[in-house]
C-alpha cells in the first residue's frame, strides 16, 4: 500500500509540471541581450572608447591532470582551466532599467575577446578562440572561463634520470597586440589544489611571473606576458624497483659464478647473461631520454660501467678456467704467480693455501723413499758403507727423481713424471681457485661501492642543482 500511494503522488507532480508547459525566458533579460549586442561593434575590435587605453587582462590557469609527458620528444600535455577578465566598455548598462539584472552571460563569440595563445603550443590546430559562455557584469567586467588541452614544449634535462625534477613553462600572451594595446597581469587566484595526483609525476609547485619582452619584428615595442612554471619532481619508486634493482641482481650473478667449481661449464655463460641482461636495461632506459649529445645521463654511465665490469669478468673468468685446464702435461708456475697468489691474494681473499699441505706430503714420502733405498735397515751392523752423493747428485735429487726424463713440448721442457705433473696441476688449480676468490671479494666491493656512490652522487648532485635554480627562479628569497 505505501508503495502504491507514492506512485500516485509521483504521477500527480508529473501531470502538474506537464501542465505548467516550457519555462518562459527573462523579458527583461532578452532586452538587455539585444541592447546589448544591437549596440555592439558589428566587428571586433579593441572594447575601448579611447583607443589609447590599454585592455587590462587578468590571467590565470589551474592545471588539473597531467595526461602525458613525452621525454623522449619533449612534449608534455596538460589538462587545465584557463581564466581571462577585462573590462569591455561596449557592455555595460545600469541594472535599474532592466529589473536589477547585474550579470548576464552570453557566447563569447559574439563579443570580443583577447586573442591570447600559448606561444609554445605544439597542436596542429592554431587555436586562438574557444567556444563558451562569458559572464558579463553591469560595470562591463568580463570573465570567461575555459577548460583546454595544453599541449606544450618543455625541456627535459634527463642527466638525473630517474631522481630528476622538471620545470615546464606555459607561456601565455596576444599573438598580435603589444603592450600599449593589451596588458596582460597575472592572477593570485592561480592554484594547484585541484590539481588529480600523477603516479609518475609530482607537482611541487607553480610559480608565475609576468614578463615583457621585444621581438625581432617589432623593436619598437614591448609584448606582455604570463609564465606558469610547473614544478614536476619524478616518482623514482617505478624506476628503482624495475630496472635498477633488477640490474643490480644481475650483476650479483657474476659475482656468483665465481663459485662455481670450474668443471661445471656455466661461470662464462652467467657473465654473457649479465652483459646481455644490462643491454637490455640500457635499451629500457633509452627510450625514455631524448636524443640529445649534450649530456649523457648518469644512469646510463652506471650501465655503461656495470657492462664493463661485466666484460672484465669474463675476461678473468677465461684466464682463471685457462690456469685450471692446464692439461696433462703442464709447465711450472712461475714464481711471480706463486707469490702473487698464496702471499697476497690468499690474504685479501681471506682463504687458505690448500697446496702446501699436499707439498709437505709429497716431501715426506720423496724422503721416506730416498731413505729406504740408499740407507737400508740393518747396514751398519753389517759394515755395509753408505753410498756418497756428488753434488751434482744431489742437485738432481733436489730437483726431481726423474728431471733426467725430459722433452722438448711447443718451445718449453716438461717434465713427465706424473707424480711431478700432478703437483703441477694442483697448484695451478690452487692459483685459479685463489684468483677466483679473490675477484669474487674485488668485484662485490666494486658493485657495492659503485651503487652506493652513484645513489649518493644523484642525490647531492639533485640537491645541489635544485637549489641553484630555486635561487635563480627566486633571487630574493634569501634576502
Amino acid at each position: 500500500m505505501n508503495f502504491d500511494w507514492f506512485r500516485k503522488a509521483l504521477t500527480l507532480i508529473v501531470v502538474f509540471i506537464q501542465q505548467l508547459g516550457p519555462v518562459q525566458p527573462s523579458i527583461a533579460g532578452v532586452q538587455l541581450v539585444e541592447t546589448l549586442l544591437d549596440a555592439y561593434p558589428k566587428y571586433p575590435v579593441r572594447p575601448v572608447k579611447n583607443e589609447t587605453t590599454p585592455v587590462m587582462v587578468k590571467h590565470r590557469m589551474t592545471p588539473i591532470q597531467l595526461i602525458d609527458m613525452d621525454e623522449k620528444n619533449q612534449v608534455i600535455t596538460l589538462k587545465g582551466w584557463l581564466g581571462q577578465q577585462w573590462k569591455d566598455e561596449y557592455l555595460q548598462w545600469n541594472p535599474n532599467m532592466f529589473d536589477g539584472i547585474t550579470t548576464l552571460q552570453i557566447p563569447i563569440s559574439e563579443i570580443w575577446q583577447p586573442d591570447t595563445v600559448l606561444y609554445g603550443s605544439v597542436n596542429v590546430n592554431f587555436q586562438r578562440h574557444f567556444d563558451t559562455d562569458a559572464i558579463i557584469s553591469f560595470d562591463g567586467m568580463v570573465q570567461a572561463l575555459q577548460p583546454m588541452v595544453l599541449k606544450s614544449t618543455c625541456t627535459i634535462d634527463a642527466t638525473l634520470f630517474p631522481f630528476d625534477e622538471q620545470r615546464c613553462d606555459f607561456k601565455f600572451a596576444s599573438w598580435s597586440y603589444h603592450s600599449k594595446l593589451i596588458d596582460y597581469q597575472k592572477s593570485n587566484e592561480s592554484n594547484t589544489d585541484r590539481f588529480i595526483e600523477n603516479g609518475e609525476w609530482k607537482v611541487l609547485e607553480m610559480p608565475i611571473k609576468r614578463n615583457s619582452e621585444v621581438y625581432v619584428c617589432c623593436p619598437d615595442d614591448t609584448f606582455t606576458d604570463v609564465t606558469y612554471t610547473i614544478h614536476l619532481q619524478r616518482r623514482s619508486m617505478f624506476y628503482v624497483v624495475n630496472i635498477i634493482l633488477p640490474s643490480f641482481l644481475a650483476c650479483i650473478l657474476v659475482s656468483v659464478g665465481f663459485f662455481l667449481p670450474s668443471d661445471s661449464g656455466e661461470r662464462v655463460s652467467l657473465c654473457v647473461i649479465s652483459i646481455l641482461s644490462q643491454f637490455v636495461f640500457l635499451t629500457v632506459i633509452s627510450d625514455y631520454m631524448p636524443p640529445t649529445a649534450e649530456v649523457v645521463p648518469y644512469i646510463q654511465r652506471y650501465f655503461f660501467i656495470t657492462i664493463g665490469l661485466a666484460v672484465m669478468s669474463a675476461f678473468v673468468t677465461a684466464c682463471t678456467l685457462n690456469m685450471h685446464f692446464k692439461g696433462p702435461v703442464c709447465p711450472e708456475p712461475s714464481r711471480f704467480l706463486k707469490v702473487l697468489a698464496y702471499r697476497y691474494l690468499s690474504s685479501f681473499a681471506c682463504t687458505r693455501v690448500r697446496i702446501r699441505k699436499y707439498r709437505r706430503k709429497i716431501h715426506r714420502q720423496r724422503v721416506d723413499k730416498f731413505r729406504s733405498e740408499e740407507v737400508p735397515l740393518g747396514s751398519y751392523g753389517n759394515g755395509t758403507k753408505i753410498k756418497k752423493q756428488s753434488s751434482h747428485d744431489l742437485a738432481d735429487e733436489q730437483k726431481g727423481p726423474c728431471n733426467n726424463e725430459m722433452e722438448y713440448t711447443q718451445g718449453a721442457f716438461y717434465d713427465k713424471d706424473p707424480e711431478t705433473q700432478d703437483r703441477r696441476l694442483r697448484e695451478w688449480r690452487e692459483i685459479s681457485r685463489i684468483f677466483d676468490r679473490s675477484y669474487f671479494v674485488l668485484y662485490t666491493l666494486l658493485q657495492v661501492i659503485l651503487i652506493g656512490s652513484y645513489l649518493a652522487f644523484i642525490a647531492m648532485k639533485g640537491k645541489y642543482s635544485h637549489e641553484e635554480e630555486d635561487h635563480e627562479t627566486h633571487p630574493d628569497a634569501g634576502e
